[in-house]
């Protein structure tokens, strides 16, 4: 899947308790009452997800009154319903529920804190690392990003400003080299940022991904895999969006096996994990490539 392009915007445990459902914003079903299901909390900065759906709903991070812990920055309510900023209702055009069903699928016990951005407005990045700062989340999907470094710069700033969190973004899907035309935030070259790009099974880059041998820190297979669609249906899904998820399900996991691990011990060991990839002749990430990170590292707990 190529990513989405709005303006400069590319792409895209506690106890449990019982709460009433939450006002809707405008077009959008109310989150309904539910528990806390404890586990390792992930942030998705994303499109929201489709949290009527009961696979998802079942891993809504929420607090300690049964609120849900993530936000919709568009529309500025506690709905992050998934459908691309600035998009109109009934467009289709939606994107994070996806990428949800890939970590779920492979970190079933993670605590899901899904975040919906603001259409053209950069800022709201930021808004949203500020937020997930004071909650769980230490661990942040991103998989979308842009061209233009002052759109993104607010948000590097709150990244380099809150090293305590792991931020797994994409490497994007032009086709090209990051350090000939960079993509934020995977550019902005900080310790607490790991860099994924999309391989097929056998670890070839498609024409499409985006690579780097200093900017981008690792591959994984992000092509052909099945997740679930905004309605529920089985959907095949492709690109760099969602081999970040995968990524980031490896770190719920290994943070669940690990607790005291900070950020930057997480990104050590999934590095760790990565090789050389036998379907390039020449490197084209930093530490390699991991051919299925369901399988590395620990089983869930």
């Amino acid at each position: 899947m190529r990513p989405t392009l709005l303006s400069s915007l590319v792409f895209a445990a506690g106890a449990a308790f019982l709460s009433t459902a939450a006002p809707a914003g405008p077009g959008e079903p109310a989150v309904a009452p539910g528990q806390d299901p404890g586990g390792v909390a992930v942030a998705l900065i994303d499109t929201g997800v489709n949290y009527t759906l009961p696979q998802i709903a079942a891993r809504l991070a929420r607090d300690a009154g049964g609120a849900l812990l993530g936000y919709d920055f568009h529309d500025d309510d506690a709905e992050p319903f998934d459908l691309v900023p600035g998009a109109a209702h009934g467009s289709g055009r939606h994107h994070g529920t996806s990428v949800a069903g890939i970590l779920i699928g492979e970190a079933p016990k993670v605590r899901l804190v899904p975040y919906r951005f603001r259409a053209n407005a950069g800022d709201s990045f930021a808004h949203i690392v500020e937020h997930m700062a004071k909650g769980p989340a230490r661990i942040a999907a991103m998989p979308l990003g842009g061209y233009r470094k002052d759109q993104w710069e607010a948000l590097g700033k709150a990244m380099a400003a809150h090293r305590e969190i792991l931020f797994i973004v994409s490497a994007g899907n032009e086709g090209h080299n990051l350090e000939q035309k960079p993509i934020y935030p995977a550019s902005f070259a900080l310790p607490n940022i790991l860099v994924v790009a999309s391989t097929d099974d056998f670890g070839r880059f498609p024409p499409g991904s985006n690579w780097g041998v200093k900017s981008v820190d690792i591959s994984t297979p992000g092509e052909g895999l099945q997740s679930i669609g905004h309605n529920g249906g089985k959907r095949l899904v492709s690109g760099s969006s969602f081999a970040v998820p995968r990524i980031a399900a490896l770190a719920a996991r290994l943070a669940a096996h690990h607790p005291g691990w900070d950020a930057l011990a997480l990104k050590r060991e999934i590095v760790k994990l990565a090789a050389p990839s036998p379907g390039e002749r020449e490197p084209r990430t930093k530490y390699g490539w991991i051919p299925n990170p369901a399988l590395a590292g620990p089983a869930p707990r």
